[in-house]
């Protein structure tokens, strides 16, 4: 599944978007470098919270594989703040906003900092 796809998934299941999120990233980390660059290649063009998300998400892993970054995830995020958690207390909210990673933080995103780590 590209990221383009996995895009298409969590808009026709919001509820349940983390799993394939998840299911992605675990994707995403044993694909070969080829197979990398074929789940990325097709760019996002909108701006929007999980357009974003999956931005970070790209920017992220492609940092923590070595793999090259494609050229849309630079302009691609969140117009407005998007947590991928419920974050109804102010306190959470400020909390994901200082630990999120660099990737998440400058497109909007806010996640917990151990967002990518799977078992």
């Amino acid at each position: 599944m590209t990221a383009s796809e996995l895009l298409q998934q969590i808009h026709d299941s919001e509820a349940t978007f983390q799993r394939h999120v998840n299911q992605w990233i675990d994707d995403f980390r044993r694909a070969t470098p080829e197979a990398r660059h074929q789940l990325i290649a097709d760019p996002i063009e909108q701006m929007g919270p999980y357009e974003g998300l999956v931005a970070a998400i790209v920017s992220a892993l492609c940092r923590e594989t070595s793999t090259e970054t494609p050229t849309w995830v630079a302009q691609i995020g969140s117009p407005e703040p998007f947590f991928a958690f419920p974050a109804r207390s102010y306190a959470l909210r400020v909390r994901l906003m200082i630990e999120s990673p660099a990737p998440f933080r400058v497109r909007n995103v806010f996640v917990p900092a151990d967002y990518l780590a799977r078992a």
